[in-house]
């Protein structure tokens, strides 16, 4: 049993990439890179595939990206969405870490890859070609831990999931209203509902001309095409502002679309003013009224094929603005829009404040997490 604070070989204190078997051919669950979600713990979704190689994992291990530049991008995330004994796969760009029984503690392994100080040896470890850099599996292996013993590492680790915990629950929550504004949307608009009229988008918004100053921004008013999640799942804070005077300012009820690649289906609502690249498009509704309807609109799957057909290039495939602003539509009426609007304001604001509180629990998360995994908060009074 490790006594408290200990130092100990990395190799010593977790299994990396355990040995697991699937049979070639067999149906497994897999989870792809793509899948996860920066600064996530929560693997938001997966699919079933045939194994032809892979990592393998179970639930309790740990999976991170190993390549350049999903791990400087927080690419890590818990396994617990597999059956009791299923072995999943995925990426061979994945390093999987296991809790080894007695001396270490599965949440406590998820956290410790997590911290500053152990994502910073695996970065700067990167070794390889410009772009497909990845970590030493070695240089890991022999890193120095400091660890405390086992119940206190347990701890640690049950506090920090509560904190997760709420946030993938607040998640969870914005997924339901967000496919419960769609069903709302959908049966008051469709067939013409509502007194609507036949329009196309021109009709309701416009492409915001403004700009604002890139200095009044911040890692969270700033919007580009990497900081946009793909599948419909906002945003996370920008890594850096761009080197720039002047960006597209982008205002309260106005909608953000990346315009790079729109098949990965990365929008968002904005709540407060802000600012975005010129990668991402931003649409201005008519007047304020319009701005749910805006949004429900441009959420839809049948806009983002829309954006898709007319998209131009191959590699990089762009929406054409011109084509865009022809997506047929149906003007509502002001009855109809006022209606509506009583239902999918409170909506929209109840989203942005379980968005807000998950902005606080991850600032929380991340402050606690270093003072934690050094011993400077007691956690002797944690009940399990």
């Amino acid at each position: 049993m490790i006594s408290e604070w200990t130092t100990i070989r990395a190799a010593d204190f977790i299994e990396f990439n355990p040995r697991l078997s699937i049979k070639k051919g067999a149906t497994a669950t897999k989870i792809a890179m793509d899948k996860l979600q920066p600064f996530t713990k929560r693997i938001p979704s997966s699919e079933q595939a045939e194994f032809f190689g892979g990592s393998k994992f179970s639930n309790g291990d740990t999976i991170m990206a190993r390549i350049t530049p999903c791990l400087e991008n927080g690419k890590t995330a818990f396994v617990d969405i597999l059956n009791d004994g299923e072995v999943g796969f995925g990426s061979t760009e994945f390093i999987v870490m296991r809790a080894k029984e007695g001396i270490s503690d599965p949440q406590f392994v998820y956290y410790l890859a997590t911290n500053p100080a152990f994502r910073s040896v695996a970065i700067k470890s990167m070794v390889g070609s410009s772009g497909r850099q990845r970590v030493q599996q070695s240089v890991l292996d022999e890193l120095e831990l400091s660890v405390p013993e086992f119940s206190v590492q347990k701890r640690i680790g049950a506090f920090l999931a509560r904190l997760d915990e709420k946030i993938a629950l607040n998640t969870a929550i914005n997924d339901n209203l967000s496919m419960m504004l769609q069903t709302i949307y959908q049966q008051c608009f469709s067939s013409f509902k509502c007194g609507a009229e036949s329009g196309v988008l021109a009709d309701i918004c416009d492409y915001s001309k403004s700009k604002i100053a890139v200095s009044a921004l911040t890692l969270s008013s700033y919007y580009s095409t990497e900081n946009m999640l793909p599948g419909k799942a906002g945003a996370v804070d920008a890594s850096s502002l761009p080197a720039i005077t002047q960006t597209t300012k982008c205002k309260v009820g106005d909608v953000l679309i990346s315009n790079i690649r729109p098949y990965f289906k990365k929008i968002v609502y904005c709540q407060s003013e802000c600012g975005c690249s010129t990668d991402v498009l931003c649409f201005s509704p008519k007047t304020p009224e319009l701005s749910a309807y805006l949004f429900s609109t441009l959420y839809t799957d049948h806009f983002f094929d829309f954006m898709v057909a007319g998209s131009k290039g191959t590699k990089m495939p762009r929406g054409d603005k011109q084509q865009i602003m022809a997506f047929s539509v149906h003007k509502p009426s002001d009855d109809g829009l006022r209606s509506f609007n009583e239902i999918a304001i409170p909506i929209l604001e109840k989203m942005e404040d379980n968005r807000r509180e998950n902005i606080s629990l991850s600032d929380l998360r991340d402050a606690l997490l270093t003072k934690l995994m050094s011993g400077e908060i007691d956690v002797s009074g944690i009940q399990l």
